[in-house]
């Protein structure tokens, strides 16, 4: 059984999204594989990324039928409800969930970013120039998605894309299937969230105090807070 749901604005993509779960194996470009797999379609001069997350164990395939959403469910919702509060990411065009003893696969449909590159690509990109202002924005961009209550969980560098575009940086949010949305971000949180950007030192400093600022919050303790989550973080991957 295959449960299809196509973003309103992108009903014209109905006959190529019902196709994917049986040309997903053979056709599209392959853009990344691990995990999960991406792949680029071009559709009508379109270009749709397709996410096929990994066929979940035994015990999870059920799980996620009975008593949880799949991951390609909550990514779309989760984009649908990013886009309606201002905030960028892919936009959302259809997931699909194929079910028979249990959830077999699932798929998340977005339309390309193209020019955007990674967090964790920051320092390696000359041609950005000054980025004291870009860091200083992505400290203001966070405050206002916990403002917003949205809170996601893997805030890593390889999660949050970014662009200039007419001199300013935008951001976007992807991997979104484990955010939690709704329920106010406390204080601490804020800070932690922060832990697994990896970027340098005093790049977490800037940061911390444009957040602070922006959230009002003590900045000399937001830089000890996020500082101290980001040391914790790196002790445990080293250890």
């Amino acid at each position: 059984m295959i449960k299809t749901v196509i973003h309103p604005d992108y009903k014209s993509f109905t006959k190529f999204i019902e196709s994917i779960p049986s040309i997903f194996e053979t056709e599209g470009e392959v853009i990344f594989q691990g995990r999960n797999i991406l792949k680029r379609f071009v559709v009508n001069d379109t270009r749709l990324i397709v996410k096929a997350f990994r066929k979940p164990n035994l015990l999870n395939r059920f799980v996620y039928i009975s008593f949880r959403s799949s991951k390609a469910c909550r990514s779309y919702g989760n984009g649908v409800k990013l886009v309606n509060a201002g905030f960028l990411t892919p936009m959302p065009v259809a997931y699909i969930e194929n079910t028979g003893f249990g959830l077999n696969r699932s798929y998340y449909i977005t339309t390309e970013l193209e020019g955007a590159h990674e967090m964790r690509e920051f320092w390696f990109i000359p041609e950005i120039g000054d980025r004291l202002p870009i860091l200083e924005k992505f400290g203001k961009y966070t405050a206002a998605l916990h403002k917003k209550q949205i809170y996601h969980k893997d805030y890593s560098s390889g999660n949050i894309l970014y662009k200039i575009v007419d001199g300013e940086p935008e951001f976007y949010l992807v991997d979104i299937n484990r955010m939690r949305l709704d329920i106010p971000v406390t204080e601490e949180e804020g800070y932690r969230n922060f832990h697994s950007l990896w970027v340098q030192d005093e790049a977490y400093r800037v940061i911390a105090r444009s957040y602070a600022q922006a959230m009002g919050y003590d900045t000399d303790k937001a830089v000890e807070r996020i500082c101290f989550y980001k040391d914790e973080f790196m002790k445990k991957r080293s250890s």
